[in-house]
C-alpha cells in the first residue's frame, strides 16, 4: 500500500531541511531555510530547535545552521555494512547499458592490482578475467587510474617501495615501462578523467579504468570496462569512457561518497 505524501509531514520537512543545509556551501540562517523551502518561519524554527537537540544540526555562533555530528555515526554504520563486491554486482545488475562490456573490480595491493569481482560481457573478449587474478598496476587501466589519484608524496613513497628496476615487462608487448612513460600516462589520466590500457595485459583488448571512493573520499578500488579492440570503432570512445566513469560514480555513491564526477570527458 502506498504511503500518502501527507503522512508524517514534520519528518518530511525535517529531511528537506537537512537536504537544504547539506547543499549550501555555508551555514544557513533560519530565515534563509524558510525562504528556500517556502515554509512558515514558525515551523522551521520549531523543527530546527528539535534537530539541534537531537544532534542532527548544529547552531553556529552567528545563529546559522550546519549538519550535526550525529549524522556521521549513521553514515559510518551504513557504509561499514556495505560490502564492496556486493555493491559492485548491484550496480552491474542495474545498468543494462553495460552488458556489452566486461566490468571488473580491482584493488591496488603492492605493485599489483588484484581482481575482486568480474561481470563478463555477452561478447567474446579473447581474454579471461577471474577473481584473484593479478597484474602489474602500471599496465592496467584500473592500476593507472588509482595511481593517478595519488598525491606527489604518496606516489613518491610508492615508487620508493617499487622502484623502476623491479617493474616487469608488458605481458603482451614484451617491452619495458619507463618512469617517463608512467608519468605521461598518469598526467593524461588526470586530464581525461579516466585511464586506458591499450593491449598491455591482453593482446587486442582495450580497457578503460576509473576509481571508486568511500564515504570519506578515500579510494578503495577501481573499476574497469573492457572490450575487444576490433569492435572499439563501433563506439564513440568518449561515450564508452563515460560509462566506466559513471559506473565508478554509481558504486562510490552506494558506498556513501557524495562528491561529484568530472562533468565532461575529452573526446579523442
Amino acid at each position: 500500500m502506498s504511503i500518502s505524501q501527507e503522512t508524517v509531514p514534520a519528518l518530511r520537512k525535517a529531511v528537506r531541511i537537512l537536504d537544504c543545509v547539506k547543499m549550501s556551501d555555508t551555514p544557513l540562517l533560519a530565515v534563509d531555510i524558510a525562504r528556500q523551502l517556502d515554509l512558515p518561519r514558525s515551523t522551521v524554527h520549531g523543527l530546527l530547535a528539535v534537530m539541534v537537540e537531537l544532534g542532527l544540526l548544529e547552531k553556529t555562533s552567528v545563529q546559522s545552521y550546519k549538519l550535526g555530528v550525529r549524522l556521521l555515526d549513521w553514515v559510518k554504520d551504513v557504509t561499514d555494512k556495505r560490502d564492496l563486491v556486493t555493491e559492485f554486482y548491484y550496480v552491474c545488475d542495474n545498468r543494462a547499458d553495460h552488458e556489452a562490456f566486461t566490468m571488473t573490480l580491482a584493488t591496488l595491493e603492492g605493485m599489483e592490482v588484484v581482481y575482486l569481482a568480474c561481470r563478463n560481457s555477452t561478447a567474446i573478449l579473447g581474454a579471461h578475467f577471474r577473481i584473484g587474478l593479478h597484474f602489474p598496476a602500471i599496465f592496467t587501466a584500473v592500476g593507472k587510474a588509482i595511481l593517478s589519484e595519488m598525491t606527489d608524496v604518496e606516489l613518491d613513497k610508492w615508487l620508493k617501495l617499487y622502484p623502476i628496476s623491479s617493474w616487469p615487462k608488458s605481458p603482451t608487448k614484451n617491452e619495458s615501462f619507463s618512469m617517463a612513460m608512467l608519468v605521461n600516462h598518469l598526467d593524461e589520466t588526470r586530464k581525461r578523467g579516466y585511464a586506458i590500457d591499450d593491449g598491455c595485459i591482453y593482446d587486442g583488448l582495450y580497457c578503460f579504468g576509473s576509481v571508486v571512493k568511500n564515504y570519506s573520499g578515500q579510494i578503495v578500488a577501481g573499476v574497469g570496462l573492457s572490450l575487444p579492440k576490433t569492435v572499439l570503432s563501433h563506439y564513440d570512445m568518449s561515450i564508452v569512457a563515460n560509462k566506466v566513469v559513471e559506473f565508478a560514480h554509481d558504486l562510490s555513491y552506494r558506498l556513501g561518497y557524495r562528491g561529484g564526477i568530472r562533468d565532461s570527458i575529452r573526446r579523442k
